[in-house]
């Protein structure tokens, strides 16, 4: 080998022993680096399981902290509703029993007027020194009493003098000489002060409520009350009408709505503006014509028996309330007046007659009264008038005053045709509504549990006659602490059949040691709470 090669051989193998441990070097570097990362990783895992297990132990410590609490709260929950159970079962024990007890009231006093009570053994009673009842000296009362002054004045004389008026009615100062003369027995004059006591006694209906009320039907839903009664208010007060007392502004004085507001019981100032209410029936709100009529235990007022004011021929501008008088509707207002007159004059000679007119244009508001001096007359023209076409108009004729009839009499035989009157009412009042009075008193209107028990116990006792539709209990509220009604018991059933059999049988029935009393009631109050 020349000397050139063998230096470059050697220059060859420098060359690949650096580059060997240039190798050696890089893989110590990478096995080191390799090694430090490792040991890294090895310690960061180390931390991160100690720091795992703290947070696991922390949450074990809050689980079970959660638990005890849960259980805490658990059985506080359990605690409370057991007692509250408790106390629920005691109310309900102390219910059934005071329910147990009226109707065993109930079933004890149906036993004792039905079948009677079984018989029992007594032990004998020694009744020496007991002073028998026929021979007892009884407690003075003031029943039956006469007083002082007025003993020969029998109680049909009294009732003639005007002091006892119909319920509802003013009662009025009366001439007591005149009972005082009664008593002195003047034999003379007996018969006529009889009779004028009979013609100035104060038993006129037309004096009570009912002769100012009116009941309104068909009505739209009203959200606004004071809407519609200011639209009667003005439609009444632009007639121009035999209005004495001017002391009130609004004919209508007291109102009470129906609770679908479908209906209305309106009362008036006078007795005047019902009856033209009445004759307004038909008259357009909201879309609906109105229907007007006098509730079912109105009186038809008597008809006058002094004729002194009447002449001949000729006819009187007023037409008082009775039973002959005429009411005429939906007249054309361009007829005049002597052209009605002469229409109605075609049937007989009339007696009164009165066109309602506009109070301020004077001009004709379509309704008429009047009356013929011969009552016979007054079906014949109500039956030629009603449904008779004019114009474009149809009249509608009826008689103005619709109710129940009072028997007309004079003298001594007055009070016996008021208790006829008493019983025809009774018979005429027929209807599904049952009023029990004497039931209940306010205290047992005041506590709530109580309240319904009642309820519940007179809802089941009806039931026995027949269906109830809905029963009614007034009782104060916040706002009205006394109100119409506290203390009475309404009942509407199904049918009348069922009504009148319930108010057969629970008449002087017993109701927590009272005397039930039951009399029939009008639907038409019952629907507006006119109690």
């Amino acid at each position: 080998m020349s000397e050139t090669g063998y230096l470059e051989a050697a220059r060859e193998a420098d060359s690949e022993r650096h580059r060997e441990r240039a190798r050696d070097r890089e893989r110590r570097e990478r096995h080191s680096e390799r090694e430090y990362r490792e040991h890294r990783s090895d310690r960061g895992d180390r931390d991160r399981d100690r720091h795992s297990d703290r947070d696991r132990r922390d949450r074990e410590r809050d689980r079970e902290r959660d638990k005890d609490r849960d259980r805490n709260r658990d059985r506080d929950r359990y605690r409370d509703h057991r007692d509250r159970e408790r106390e629920r079962e005691r109310r309900d024990r102390d219910r059934e029993r005071d329910r147990h007890g009226r109707i065993d009231a109930f079933e004890d006093d149906r036993h004792e007027r039905g079948r009677g009570s079984p018989r029992r053994e007594r032990s004998p009673v020694n009744l020496d020194g007991i002073v028998a009842i026929t021979e007892r000296q009884r407690r003075m009362t003031m029943w039956d009493i006469k007083p002082k002054g007025y003993e020969n004045i029998t109680s049909e004389q009294a009732k003639l003098s005007g002091l006892f008026p119909l319920p509802g009615a003013p009662r009025q100062m009366n001439d007591a000489a005149r009972l005082q003369a009664l008593a002195q027995g003047a034999e003379d004059g007996e018969n006529s002060l009889l009779k004028q006591l009979a013609i100035s006694a104060n038993l006129r209906p037309s004096h009570s409520r009912q002769s100012k009320r009116a009941l309104v039907t068909n009505l739209p839903h009203i959200d606004n009350e004071r809407a519609f009664v200011n639209f009667m208010n003005d439609l009444i007060s632009s007639i121009d009408r035999d209005q004495t007392d001017e002391s009130s502004e609004n004919p209508i004085v007291v109102w009470q709505f129906s609770t679908d507001k479908h209906s209305v019981l309106l009362e008036f100032n006078a007795t005047e503006d019902a009856t033209i209410a009445v004759a307004l029936s038909g008259a357009e709100f909201g879309g609906y014509k109105l229907k007007i009529n006098r509730p079912k235990d109105y009186v038809v007022p008597e008809k006058m028996q002094d004729t002194s004011a009447y002449a001949a021929g000729s006819i009187s501008p007023s037409v008082p309330d009775s039973p002959d008088k005429i009411s005429i509707s939906n007249i054309p207002v361009y007829l005049t007046e002597d052209q009605i007159l002469e229409l109605l004059k075609e049937f007989g000679e009339l007696k009164g007659f009165k066109l309602l007119k506009d109070k301020s244009t004077r001009e004709s508001k379509g309704i008429a009264f009047c009356e013929y001096v011969d009552e016979q007359i007054t079906e014949i023209a109500c039956e030629g008038l009603n449904g008779m076409e004019l114009g474009d108009s149809v009249l509608v004729v009826r008689r103005a005053c619709i109710g129940i009839q009072q028997t007309v009499s004079t003298g001594l035989s007055s009070v016996s045709s008021m208790a006829e009157l008493a019983n025809s009412t009774s018979t005429h009042g027929a209807t599904r509504i049952l009023q029990l009075l004497n039931m209940i008193v306010l205290e047992d209107l005041n506590d709530e549990d109580e309240y319904e028990d009642i309820r519940e116990d007179v809802r089941e006792e009806c039931e026995k006659f027949g269906k109830v539709v809905d029963l009614k209990i007034p009782r104060p509220t916040a706002s009205n602490k006394t109100p119409l009604g506290v203390g009475k018991i309404f009942v509407r059933f199904e049918d009348g059949e069922a009504c009148t059999a319930a108010l057969k049988a629970l008449a002087g029935r017993k109701f927590a040691d009272r005397t039930v009393v039951t009399t029939f009631f009008p639907e038409e109050n019952y629907e507006v709470d006119a109690f």
